[in-house]
């Protein structure tokens, strides 16, 4: 075992200096200046002459301690070496695993980053951006239970009227034959509506994997359902409906470079970004004039509006759907985003978060083998059955009832 020399300012710390260097021979010595090194020092790893103690060098960590490592010298050929200080590293790095497991308890009962930063104020100081890596780390090593036999699924509400009354339509539909499992219209869409709906029509005993959009009521609805057999994702879709939504009609060049930053977030949408960065580019060379500018912007505008329909036909044709970014794409152009967040206006930074607070049920999809990432499929159920546009113009039950039933 290492010997350790004590002195009467470290006595009592002896346990504490045992667990960190119990791993350690007979050969080390804890000196009572508190220097870490072997007694004997090594062969130098150049010329095999035996090197000399040689002073020390300290490994310090703000806010939890230091510890000083001895150096050798090789009095042959001068050069030095450093002992090996990887326990100090492991050290930290066991702390740091346990912080992790506290940011996602405290996550977990929904307390935010600045919240959980200023509570670590009291034990150790950790950034808000710190925590916030951390526990992304953490969300990344997280595995979701696979079974082959989970039944995938996608559930959405359509709002037909009936006269003044307002009727819903909740629909089940299979994601992977396609084909509908149930689409029934009710007079409210109450939590105990729709849980009596998906208990009628899913076995609540089987696993689950269940594509919504973000009605805040979802969650608590489908865990009380399925408990732990549950695996809600979220529309991607309609995440990007959100995001187009949080800017203007009219945008500038900039705002609309920040929206399609974000709509690259989980689509592969680097070439309008490209194109994009060229005419902020081009801006800076007018920018100053304002009747040029304005001029200018319109030509950009209707520039990039062509350059979006030419990739939208090129896929048509192709036969393609817009390409998902891979998890860890999508992971690195949102952490890009979020180093930047307070730069950005508080409607873009309050979308960051949610989708930050929701990233585990936005990325589930890359985790089980043909697991859809949007409710698409039901949105196009819609559109044949009872479009947009005509689903106001019925007025009665039956009417409504006889329509639905067309495709059935």
């Amino acid at each position: 075992m290492v010997t350790i020399n004590l002195t009467l300012n470290n006595f009592s710390e002896l346990p504490a200096l045992l667990d960190v260097f119990g791993c350690f021979g007979n050969d080390y010595e804890y000196t009572t200046q508190g220097i870490f090194r072997r007694k004997i020092p090594p062969a130098c790893s150049i010329c095999s002459t035996p090197m000399v103690h040689n002073g020390y060098n300290p490994h310090t960590k703000q806010g939890l301690g230091e510890i000083i490592i001895g150096r050798y010298k090789c009095s042959n050929c001068g050069s030095t070496h450093e002992e090996d200080h990887s326990f100090w590293e492991d050290l930290k790095a066991l702390l740091y695993d346990s912080f992790n497991d506290f940011f996602k308890l405290l996550r977990y009962h929904n307390v935010s980053y600045e919240g959980i930063s200023d509570i670590m104020d009291f034990i150790y100081p950790r950034s808000r951006s710190t925590i916030l890596r951390a526990f992304y780390k953490e969300m990344e090593q997280e595995t979701v239970p696979f079974s082959e036999n989970i039944h995938m699924v996608h559930y959405d509400e359509q709002h037909p009227k009936e006269g003044r009354c307002q009727k819903y339509r909740l629909t089940l539909l299979d994601a992977k034959t396609q084909t509908t499992i149930a689409d029934d219209l009710f007079d409210d869409k109450s939590p105990e509506t729709i849980k009596e709906f998906l208990r009628k029509n899913l076995d609540a005993s089987e696993p689950v994997f269940i594509v919504t959009d973000f009605d805040k009521r979802y969650p608590d609805i489908l865990k009380e359902i399925f408990g732990d057999k549950l695996v809600h994702q979220y529309c991607l879709m309609h995440l990007n409906k959100l995001i187009v939504s949080d800017f203007p009609k009219n945008t500038t060049i900039e705002q609309e470079l920040l929206k399609y930053r974000l709509l690259n977030i989980f689509y592969n949408r680097e070439n309008e970004i490209k194109f994009l960065e060229e005419l902020q580019s081009e801006e800076l060379n007018v920018i100053n004039n304002e009747e040029k500018h304005q001029e200018w912007s319109k030509k950009a505008k209707k520039e990039f509006n062509q350059f979006r329909r030419k990739l939208k036909l090129e896929r048509r044709r192709k036969k393609e759907n817009l390409p998902l970014n891979s998890l860890e794409k999508a992971k690195h152009n949102f952490d890009k985003l979020m180093e930047n967040i307070r730069t950005y206006d508080q409607t873009i930074q309050k979308r960051l978060w949610m989708i930050n607070k929701h990233w585990l049920n936005l990325t589930l999809f890359h985790y089980l083998p043909g697991a859809p990432a949007t409710n698409n499929p039901i949105e196009s159920y819609y559109s044949k059955s009872l479009k947009t546009d005509n689903k106001k113009q019925f007025r009665t039950d039956k009417g409504i009832g006889n329509r639905l039933n067309l495709l059935k």
